[in-house]
This record gives structure tokens, C-alpha cells and sequence, in this order.
């Protein structure tokens, strides 16, 4: 099985077999933007509490 292991900046491809596991290239990971934080939307108010009195 191939997998690709991003380090440091480097992308690994990795190619695994049962009992071994070889590096078969290695390339620079692209840059990336830092991800947008969503604006936190505040929590509708609670309902009022009924009363107890009947």
C-alpha cells in the first residue's frame, strides 16, 4: 500500500509491504492558508422558568 506523509513541511510517499516499508519520493508540501475561524453565533436566551403557583 502507498501513503502519503506530510512532516515538517515535506510530503513522504510511502510504499509499505508486509514486513517492510521503503520512502519512494519526497516533494514539498504546497503552502497553505491558515483556516478561517467561523464568527461565533451567540445561543438564543432560555425560556423562562414556568411558575408554580395554579
Amino acid at each position: 500500500m502507498k501513503y502519503i506523509v506530510n512532516l515538517n513541511g515535506k510530503n513522504y510517499e510511502v510504499e509499505v509491504e508486509e514486513g517492510s516499508a521503503s520512502i519512494v519520493s519526497v516533494t514539498d508540501a504546497p503552502v497553505s492558508a491558515p483556516a478561517a475561524v467561523p464568527a461565533s453565533v451567540p445561543a438564543p436566551a432560555a425560556a423562562p422558568a414556568p411558575s408554580g403557583s395554579g
